[in-house]
């Protein structure tokens, strides 16, 4: 029996498309062994066994260029991970591995280099990461989403594939959501997310103006598990917060008329696949700057950066919500940022890769 490891996590950007392919993965191969590797206490935990794979948890530290006085302690934790993923691939054997980037990869690939494991990096983010950058030289193919990371990465093992995204999440009913959250048929819905760790700037930003918002809208805002303010609970008919929605979630993307959401790129892809009118908060001084400002340059999106204030957010719903033709204009060009169905060729290129 093959065994195929995936690994990623501390955020549920890397998280979402790689599951898309392991899902895929394990159509194609159903006899197969599959196992995920992630960060003790992040997000994905839930996610990946709800989709009933095997999850197995690793500490590795964060290398944070901004902070080198704390490389003495990095990379003594760095080796210790290191020892850890060892016993780990030893244990599993797997064939191949995958990873679209994220701290806990590193050791895992770094390891499997001086095993012999290939690997295959997805780069997703607009800007390569340190994660990856630190992972190229170990990888065997490196498969990108935007075409202007090909210039990005080694040119004879870089691959353009465009978005992974999960079949399950084209496939939702708003009806279904409607009357799950007892929300108005003659009203427009919001959807809010805040990624997979949730967003404190973006709930504090719905929490004042969630009242009036809710007089004029159903609301479903999405606020990242622990993170559901006493506030928002409070606003009553209308706004429905809830910490994590798993596989309601297609529902809710399904009954929404406009997303407003963080700029992770599994949310972006997912935007992409649904062609979803968005307004994009990224993430102040992140990567998800770079991905959603890509997105806005391709008339996908109206993005308010860091320093936006409620009526800021306020003022950009309520002019969309009342500009269908504005809507549909996001909504097409955000379905042409990048093609789709690169988990087809992620699923490829990991059979053809994968030792005799």
């Amino acid at each position: 029996m093959k065994t195929y490891l995936f690994t990623g996590g501390g955020t549920l950007g890397p998280v979402t498309p790689l599951l898309a392919t392991a899902e895929l993965l394990r159509e194609r191969a159903p006899d197969a062994r599959i196992v995920w590797i992630g960060t003790p206490n992040g997000p994905e935990k839930t996610l990946v066994e709800s989709a009933h794979f095997e999850f197995i948890p690793l500490s590795a530290p964060k290398f944070d260029r901004t902070r080198l006085w704390t490389m003495p302690v990095v990379l003594p934790k760095f080796l210790l991970s290191c020892i850890r993923a060892n016993a780990i691939l030893q244990d599993l054997e797997p064939q191949a591995i995958v990873s679209a980037g994220a701290y806990v990869s590193v050791p895992i690939v770094v390891v499997a280099k001086t095993l012999g494991i290939p690997v295959i990096i997805e780069q997703l983010d607009v800007t390569p990461g340190i994660a990856n950058r630190t992972m190229t030289p170990f990888a065997s193919k490196i498969l990108v989403t935007w075409e202007e990371n090909m210039k990005s990465f080694p040119k004879k093992k870089t691959e353009l594939i465009g978005g992974t995204v999960r079949r399950m999440i084209t496939l939702g009913q708003g009806s279904m959501a409607r009357e799950r959250y007892g929300l108005r048929a003659d009203a427009p819905t919001i959807l809010v997310l805040g990624g997979g760790t949730g967003a404190a700037m973006l709930n504090e930003l719905m929490l004042t103006i969630g009242p009036e918002l809710a007089k004029e809208a159903n609301v479903i805002h999405l606020t990242g598990k622990g993170k559901l303010m006493m506030g928002l609970s409070a606003i009553g008919s209308g706004y429905v917060p809830l910490e994590f929605l798993g596989e309601g979630m297609a529902d809710a993307y399904a009954l929404a008329d406009l997303v407003v959401a963080r700029a992770g790129m599994g949310t972006i892809m997912e935007l992409v696949a649904l062609r979803k009118p968005t307004i994009l908060v990224p993430l102040p001084y992140s990567h998800q700057e770079a991905n959603a400002y890509a997105v806005q340059a391709r008339g996908g999106a109206i993005v308010l950066g860091a320093g936006s204030t409620p009526q800021n957010l306020l003022q950009t719903i309520r002019k969309l919500l009342k500009d269908e033709g504005a809507r549909q204009t996001l909504a097409q060009n955000m379905g042409k940022l990048f093609p789709l169905g690169g988990e087809e060729k992620l699923v490829e290129a990991i059979q053809a890769i994968v030792l005799p």
